[in-house]
């Protein structure tokens, strides 16, 4: 899928790790849930079985990960997760020293939280050395094409920045939430929100009825602070709804197929500049300076 190459905590170089409705019900996690304070759920059988994980590093282990991470093939990885029936469609580190967010589909449809938690935590799991919170992702969540039986396409890189948003709902502010997203004009919606530069690609609701992730795309180059005024702010999607806590993807994270992509000429430009020992609006400064000098 990607591969990664490290040169010390401080200098780590990471190269690493369309939408349908998922019909995951909420009897994947192993809790029960109260319909009036989370997401209402399904009664069909499931159809998906996905699972958001929140991974944090174990004290002085990050270097130890990223370290191990330069021997890995990831795409014949990926190829074996895929075969075993537990694909990693999205591996989205904030920082060297975490938080990590990825996303996890399992093939067998009636596998459960318990038995995913202990594969997450096992010797087969990228993630063993980690601390490894699981959310199941209930019926109402908007996922990725499942990865059977083909596995899913390389994405298109985006023009801007990828963002993961950790969202807990204010006290009391559940249930009504859920009664707006019963009217609301979905396609309206995405509508006002790329009108805005912004692009909500994953929207996944927990059978934790406080928990709800999201992951987003912005048009151009953002950094967390600008990103967190637009989602906390009154042209986000749900103001005073939730707690936000918004991380920015790290370059080289795997992150959903961009709807803003890099057009052909910017990637060119971009494969130049790296040839060159000066950057492009360098070259352009200094014809200016010359020309001034005439």
């Amino acid at each position: 899928r990607a591969c990664i190459t490290t040169t010390g905590l401080s200098s780590s170089v990471i190269n690493m790790f369309s939408l349908v409705t998922g019909s995951l019900s909420l009897n994947v996690g192993l809790r029960a849930v109260a319909p009036s304070r989370t997401a209402p759920s399904r009664t069909v059988a499931p159809s998906m079985n996905y699972y958001a994980v929140f991974h944090n590093f174990k004290p002085g282990k990050a270097d130890e990960f990223w370290g191990a991470m330069g021997d890995v093939d990831f795409a014949a990885m990926a190829e074996a997760q895929h075969e075993a029936g537990m694909y990693n469609h999205y591996f989205m580190p904030s920082d060297v020293e975490g938080p990590i967010m990825c996303l996890w589909e399992c093939k067998d449809k009636e596998m459960g939280s318990d038995d995913f938690q202990a594969f997450i935590d096992g010797p087969e799991s990228p993630a063993a050395d980690l601390m490894n919170k699981v959310y199941p992702i209930n019926g109402m969540g908007v996922t990725p094409s499942s990865a059977w039986p083909t596995m899913p396409a390389a994405p298109t890189k985006s023009s801007g920045s990828f963002f993961w948003v950790k969202h807990t709902f204010n006290q009391g502010e559940a249930p009504a939430f859920w009664e707006s997203m019963a009217t609301i004009d979905m396609e309206a919606f995405a509508a006002a929100n790329k009108e805005k530069g912004f692009v909500n690609h994953l929207f996944l609701p927990t059978t934790d009825p406080s928990t709800v992730f999201c992951v987003w795309e912005s048009k151009a180059p953002m950094t967390v602070p600008e990103f967190t005024a637009f989602i906390d702010g009154p042209e986000g999607p749900s103001p005073g709804t939730f707690a936000n806590a918004a991380y920015a993807v790290m370059e080289g994270g795997t992150v959903p197929s961009a709807a803003f992509p890099v057009s052909w000429l910017d990637e060119t430009v971009a494969k130049i500049e790296e040839l060159l020992p000066l950057k492009l609006d360098d070259i352009v400064a200094k014809l200016k300076e010359f020309q001034a000098a005439k």
